[in-house]
């Protein structure tokens, strides 16, 4: 079982920066071809992609304090520990099961961060000078978020998201 898990995380490690690199990718090209009505090049947009890919998985990231791939390799290591400690295969398949979902958690809030340093790039590449940061308006918003909305910003200096799944957006003006 434990051969297997390690194969598993080095699968889902490999999609996930496949699948990150599209989804920049793609939010870099929607916004860039938005605002500026033109496509962006493909190679600039590789390029791009494999850049912010590269400091995303080893670097730490500003909300969670830790780089994608060691983070993903101590949920592995945390993962290993807790099926060895279990006695039943019954027990083993819950470690299991919790472990996935600590993983698809990370994988959400490593598509939020993805999505909006693509939407970032593609606005000051575009152009754009400043933006709006918007809030949901609903009760979910926190204290320190709802302070923030309707704030503008110089594009050079978007602050991070304030925390883990913040649902802010920018605006550009």
């Amino acid at each position: 079982m434990l051969h297997e898990l390690d194969s598993l995380y080095a699968a889902f490690q490999e999609d996930a920066k496949s699948a990150y690199r599209d989804l920049y990718r793609q939010r870099y090209e929607e916004l860039y071809g938005f605002l500026r009505d033109e496509e962006p090049e493909e190679d600039e947009l590789d390029e791009l992609a494999e850049m912010y890919l590269a400091g995303m998985l080893d670097e730490p990231n500003e909300i969670t304090k830790y780089a994608f791939e060691a983070e993903l390799k101590r949920k592995r290591d945390r993962a290993k520990e807790a099926i060895n400690a279990v006695p039943t295969k019954a027990q083993k398949q819950i470690e299991l099961d919790k472990a996935g979902r600590y993983v698809i958690q990370q994988e959400a809030w490593y598509s939020d961060f993805t999505s909006q340093a693509a939407e970032i790039q593609a606005m000051k590449d575009a152009g754009v000078k400043k933006v709006r940061r918007h809030e949901m308006k609903d009760d979910k918003v926190c204290k320190v978020c709802r302070k923030l909305d309707g704030r503008v910003y110089d594009i050079r200096r978007v602050p991070p998201p304030a925390h883990i799944n913040c649902r802010a957006w920018y605006e550009p003006i």
